[in-house]
């Protein structure tokens, strides 16, 4: 039940983040082409301001906002953000389809053990576009077997001790007790010191 469980979590993870890459790389390029064609209107307007019979001061003025948008373009680098981000939408798509036909244990092992490195080398998300899911792991046999022998363990090992503690109680309670049979005892030894028969002992030795 545990394995499914998780198989479950790990389809549904996987569909969210190729989702959410996948929008963030539809933003960066729609911005990708939105500096680009600006780019290229701006020169082209530059260019025919030149040409036209018309104050210098438009010319300069579109070259200057030409530039402006250009180095945009180069300090934000929408393309390589939208290729990061088409590339990662890729890898969780990868894995999901991948668990979807999984067939054996190894290989459900290795798919979580690449969703690991795939999550270590996660572009950035920006937060308007992730999505919350309401994911439940659950443990795997094998540690759910690991985390029930521990517990039998620490079971038996705390009646041991209780039964420890018992009987050094019951030993404490017994010694007036036997205090008790050994002041009997001696007072029992004591009387026999008495008897008669060692009265007549002791006459016959005194005639």
């Amino acid at each position: 039940m545990g394995i499914e469980d998780n198989w479950k979590a790990f389809i549904e993870m996987t569909r969210v983040k190729a989702e959410a890459h996948r929008k963030v790389a539809q933003y960066w390029d729609r911005v990708h082409n939105f500096l680009n064609l600006s780019l290229i209107f701006l020169s082209a307007f530059t260019t025919i301001s030149t040409l036209l019979p018309i104050s210098q001061f438009v010319g300069s003025c579109l070259g200057g906002l030409a530039t402006i948008i250009s180095a945009l373009n180069g300090s934000l680098n929408p393309s390589m953000r939208r290729q990061r981000q088409m590339e990662a939408s890729r890898g969780f798509r990868a894995l999901m389809l991948k668990m979807v036909r999984v067939e054996t244990e190894r290989e459900y092992e290795e798919l979580w053990k690449e969703h690991n490195r795939e999550l270590l080398g996660e572009p950035f998300l920006p937060s308007k576009f992730r999505v919350k899911t309401e994911t439940e792991f659950s443990m795997s046999p094998e540690f759910t077997m690991v985390i029930a022998k521990k517990e039998a363990e620490f079971n038996e090992l705390k009646s041991e001790l209780g039964s420890d503690i018992s009987i050094m109680n019951e030993s404490v309670d017994i010694g007036p007790a036997k205090d008790d049979e050994d002041s009997q005892t001696g007072q029992s030894a004591t009387k026999v010191e008495s008897t008669p028969l060692l009265d007549k002992v002791t006459l016959g030795v005194r005639e």
